[in-house]
């Protein structure tokens, strides 16, 4: 079986002739990328791009990235605003009570113990992530990961309790 990817940074601006970019880390951690060798970039245009990195520069608060067979900023270029995906052995080891955002997909949604749908994927709004929803009439209902409306999840049960049952109607 394939190990899972997680997407944890996106591709900046082009930086200096040569082909650098910066990094912008999802997580706000960086050791983990000053380690990695390759990556998956998933570009604007959705093609998905394996990348080997030849060099890693930190300039000021910025950490640049060179990839190999990119050695221009016009070739460069074309990686910008690209996601980064790395193999989850080589993302920030969690702490107790973290989980990757990735984990949320397949979990349940329950309300009174009755499962009321499955979170099918996440999408980002004004007050955060949000749990996009799909419900047994095969409907998409979007809720708001926040904890007025959305228990922590609990990975153990595979589910995540809904506080508010209108946000499924």
């Amino acid at each position: 079986m394939e190990e899972q990817l997680l997407a944890t940074a996106t591709v900046g601006k082009t930086h200096g002739v040569n082909g650098f970019i910066k990094i912008n880390s999802l997580s706000g951690e960086y050791d983990h990328l000053m380690k990695l060798d390759s990556c998956i970039l998933k570009t604007r245009d959705g093609k998905q791009v394996a990348v080997t990195i030849e060099d890693i520069e930190v300039h000021s608060s910025n950490i640049l990235f060179k990839f190999i067979g990119y050695d221009s900023p016009e070739k460069a270029r074309y990686l910008s605003g690209s996601v980064m995906y790395i193999p989850r052995s080589k993302a920030p080891k969690l702490k107790a009570g973290e989980y990757y955002i990735a984990d949320l997909i397949g979990l349940s949604i329950v309300y009174n113990q009755e499962v009321l749908g499955k979170v099918e994927y996440l999408s980002d709004g004004a007050q955060g992530l949000y749990l996009n929803v799909r419900n047994d009439k095969g409907e998409i209902k979007i809720i708001p990961n926040i904890p007025q409306f959305v228990s922590k999840p609990d990975f153990n049960k595979k589910e995540i309790v809904l506080l508010i049952k209108e946000l499924m109607d």
